[in-house]
């Protein structure tokens, strides 16, 4: 064999070879990125999955938030509607056409508490208090109506003012009030 059929035999070999370490890296490189192909679309699948998750929760957030927000809307045009009703029982009280015999009512229910104590009332009440429990009235307070009494030894003090006995019967019915004013759905 000459020199010239082997090196032709070495460059055929030569090419071959490359050929195939061609084909090898191309079959390589087409898997390679055909398995990032893959990836990247489980990976933008997963991406997209995570993101309408956050939107869905972040809507279901905002959602909550403004149903609370109306929630305390209302709370707040309730608690004012009730403290409107209030001040306009208040005011009634104060210009009540019967406040005398109310008066006259609590100081006869009471009277062994003011019998030695001393009484207080409005400037309005004074002078029918005065006729009533003489010299126990100690005199005037500023209050809507009714009567305040102090024991004789100043160690009990019997609040029977409108506007207290309104605040504790408000108290214990303004649940009541409530479901008049909205009835539970």
């Amino acid at each position: 064999m000459g020199l010239e059929t082997v090196i032709e035999d070495v460059l055929s070999r030569g090419r071959s070879e490359a050929e195939e370490i061609r084909r090898a890296t191309a079959a390589e490189r087409e898997r390679i990125l055909q398995d990032a192909r893959a990836e990247g679309a489980k990976l933008l699948a997963q991406r997209e999955q995570e993101a309408k998750g956050a939107a869905e929760r972040a809507r279901i957030q905002a959602l909550a938030r403004a149903e609370l927000e109306s929630k305390k809307i209302v709370l707040y045009a309730q608690k004012e509607l009730l403290d409107q009703v209030y001040a306009a029982v208040l005011d009634k009280l104060s210009h009540l056409a019967e406040s005398e015999g109310l008066v006259q009512s609590l100081l006869r229910a009471h009277e062994e508490e003011w019998r030695n104590g001393k009484v207080y009332c409005n400037a309005h009440d004074a002078d029918g208090v005065r006729s009533i429990v003489g010299k126990s009235f100690a005199g005037t307070i500023d209050c809507v109506g009714g009567v305040v009494i102090d024991s004789a030894d100043g160690t009990r003090r019997i609040d029977l003012r409108f506007e207290t006995i309104l605040a504790d019967i408000w108290r214990d019915s303004i649940k009541e009030v409530a479901e008049v004013l909205w009835p539970p759905q």
